[in-house]
């Protein structure tokens, strides 16, 4: 008997992050050992409450800061192409510090655009595999792709 659900649910190890190879027509390369991928669109908003407001906060339409934050967490695997072009922009070892993804869900729809590595980190613990975390954030704005 085949089981039916009200939503179109996706598998989270669907979502992934993807980086640029550096070619001038780029292949995009998974970020192996990720266990888990978070994206947040963020747009901080201009506060321009005044005493003509009645004591409700307003806010300058068109006005923030857009920004597309990026994080994942996973088992580090250094033979990855992906893992190591993370490494080398958190290092800034590419000279600029960019780095051009790809963040695809599970739905289909992607973000593709330059990225900046604002924190990655590596932990050990005894008894179990290397661990990673990095955290990327837009710089410019991201192309939205819808799903197909």
């Amino acid at each position: 008997m085949a089981t039916s659900t009200s939503i179109q649910a996706k598998a989270g190890r669907a979502f992934t992050i993807k980086v640029s190879d550096g070619a001038a027509t780029p292949t995009f390369l998974t970020i192996g050992g990720l266990k888990s991928t978070n994206l947040q669109l963020n747009g901080g908003a201009v506060d321009i409450t005044n005493v003509g407001s009645a004591g409700w906060k307003e806010y300058l339409p068109g006005g923030a800061s857009k920004e597309l934050s990026i994080s994942g967490d996973g088992i580090f695997d250094s033979l990855t192409v992906g893992a190591r072009k993370i490494w080398n922009a958190a290092m800034a070892m590419d000279a600029t510090g960019y780095i051009e993804c790809q963040i695809i869900s599970g739905h289909g729809d992607s973000f593709v655009g330059t990225f900046v590595v604002e924190s990655y980190s590596r932990k050990g613990d005894d008894g179990s595999a290397e661990t990673f975390s990095i955290s990327l954030k837009s710089s410019g704005p991201p192309t939205y792709v819808p799903a197909p």
